[in-house]
């Protein structure tokens, strides 16, 4: 008796057909290469020389009305010196310069509704502290992806300072 193979003839007992074949290969992206693409990723930031008693301070705030939210994406900065404190906070009282945030999207037009301002100074109120670090002289990145949300009503604010030095501030985010 011969030794027919079974598999794969249309007349056999073990059919299959592939329907869903492998043809192109596949893209991921994060959701910040999504929000860069639909125009909606923006960025701002901040240098300055900044004496002992004064801290590099970006604020970017969600007005009230706004209808959006705003998803931090990435804080960047640096400092000059070693010992620098780096602090994160929810809703500070900053009285600072007008920032206008970049649309990271060049050939997109749509700005954003969120409020950036920045100090060489000192803030008031009574901030939460959501991160705190103590840096080597040199530059920081905290890829965050989305992680804190800031809804209508509310800021976030990023300081570096403590100590006379040149330091500077990023704030990336995408807001819809």
């Amino acid at each position: 008796m011969p030794n027919y193979s079974i598999f794969n003839r249309s007349n056999g007992p073990l059919y299959t057909q592939q329907v869903n074949t492998f043809s192109a290969p596949g893209i991921d992206s994060s959701p910040e290469g999504g929000a860069a693409m639909s125009g909606i990723l923006f960025s701002a930031n901040f240098s300055s020389s900044i004496t002992a008693a004064q801290d590099a301070i970006l604020q970017v705030s969600n007005p009230a009305n706004s209808g959006k939210t705003m998803y931090v994406s990435r804080i960047a900065g640096s400092s000059s010196i070693s010992g620098t404190t780096v602090n994160v906070l929810k809703n500070a009282t900053v009285a600072g310069s007008a920032v206008t945030p970049v649309n990271l999207n060049f050939g997109s037009t749509t700005a954003s509704v969120m409020t950036v301002q920045s100090l060489a100074g000192t803030m008031g109120g009574t901030p939460v502290t959501i991160l705190t670090l103590i840096l080597a002289a040199g530059s920081f990145v905290l890829e965050l992806g989305g992680r804190i949300v800031v809804p209508p009503g509310n800021s976030i604010t990023v300081s570096v300072g403590v100590g006379a030095a040149t330091a500077s501030a990023n704030i990336n985010w995408w807001e819809y």
